[in-house]
């Protein structure tokens, strides 16, 4: 098979939804693969994956790079089945790999290939900077979410939605919009967002499980995150925060209580670009950044860094002592932030 599917928005086929459509109903087992640090969209829809999977009668495997699935997203179906992925075999050549949500060839893609050259990968994201790696890429920027994506495919292919799946992309919905709040948000988001309530959603029930089952470990720590708020700018408009190894330990919270901290950044008065330092383990430094409309872009400012993302979403890990890799973002930003003035 070809690689396939690297077309901007503008030129997405929908052709190309039939053909990962008909790759996923002719092959026996699938094995899905999300990115590290999981989001609700990765959480999303990898469940709504695996059950459209089991009801179609496929053996269906989900893994990733983190021991743990995120505790709010736990409600969903088969979350309970989800595989660390040093504890995975790779045990079937023939089966296929689904990666959702992730933008390059992570480990869990070096890792396999390494295994079998011969594995075929469906690539599915809405990720601008996909790097295009799979066997078959189902790459569509112009989707609000990797659960958008997955919808259309689900519909292009005549698959059946069930309640249970509709939570699931609906999940996937809320979270990267930001409850429909940012820039992503489009009015075919919002008819996905009807037709999956249609469906028999209950956005009450997905909401306080998504965002009122915080534990009083992660308020800990972001208590500690909050308290270091630096905001600096000719009118306030960039915030900074961090996490220090020891401050996850003290606090007893995982990664995975970090989700949403840098959106609390975005919410004081003037904002306009926010990031938040993590980190996790010693020498190597997690970034988080946020941005507006009309202000430099987010991703602008990770790739500077090795990083990238969405335009107003992004990330970056570099190595280095939280100290250091602070001053060198800061800078980073201040750079980027001057080409951007400098270019309108």
């Amino acid at each position: 098979m070809t690689p396939s599917g690297s077309r901007r928005m503008s030129e997405f086929p929908e052709g190309l939804l039939l053909e990962a459509s008909g790759l996923l109903s002719s092959s026996p087992s699938w094995t899905i693969f999300i990115h590290q640090k999981a989001d609700g969209d990765a959480v999303g829809s990898a469940a709504a994956l695996f059950e459209a999977g089991r009801l179609q009668g496929r053996r269906v495997r989900w893994v990733g790079p983190d021991k743990a699935l995120p505790a709010p997203f736990l409600f969903l179906p088969h979350t309970e089945e989800y595989l660390f992925f040093e504890e995975f075999a790779f045990d079937d050549p023939e089966e296929l790999y689904v990666f959702l949500d992730s933008s390059n060839e992570d480990r869990g893609v070096r890792g396999l290939r390494s295994r079998s050259r011969e594995t075929v990968v469906l690539n599915l994201d809405h990720h601008e900077d996909n790097t295009r790696y799979g066997t078959l890429n189902c790459v569509d920027p112009s989707c609000s979410s990797t659960a958008e994506l997955l919808y259309r495919l689900m519909r292009a292919g005549d698959w059946a939605l069930t309640p249970k799946i509709a939570e699931c992309l609906y999940t996937g919905l809320v979270t990267d919009t930001g409850s429909f709040m940012f820039s992503n948000t489009t009015p075919r988001t919002h008819r996905l967002a009807a037709e999956l309530l249609s469906l028999g959603v209950d956005p009450s029930r997905v909401g306080s499980r998504i965002y009122q089952s915080r534990s009083l470990a992660s308020m800990a720590l972001w208590a500690r995150a909050l308290s270091r708020i630096e905001v600096w700018g000719g009118d306030g408009e960039f915030a900074v925060t961090w996490l220090k190894q020891d401050d996850f330990s003290l606090a007893e919270a995982v990664p995975a209580d970090t989700e949403g901290l840098v959106h609390q950044l975005m919410t004081v008065r003037g904002v306009r670009f926010a990031m938040l330092l993590s980190q996790f383990v010693p020498g190597q430094v997690k970034i988080s950044f946020r941005s507006e409309e009309e202000m430099v872009e987010a991703a602008t400012v990770a790739r500077g860094l090795g990083g990238g993302g969405h335009p107003r979403a992004a990330g970056a890990t570099v190595e280095g002592a939280l100290e250091d890799v602070l001053a060198q973002v800061r800078s980073e930003l201040e750079k980027r932030h001057a080409e951007w003035i400098a270019s309108r």
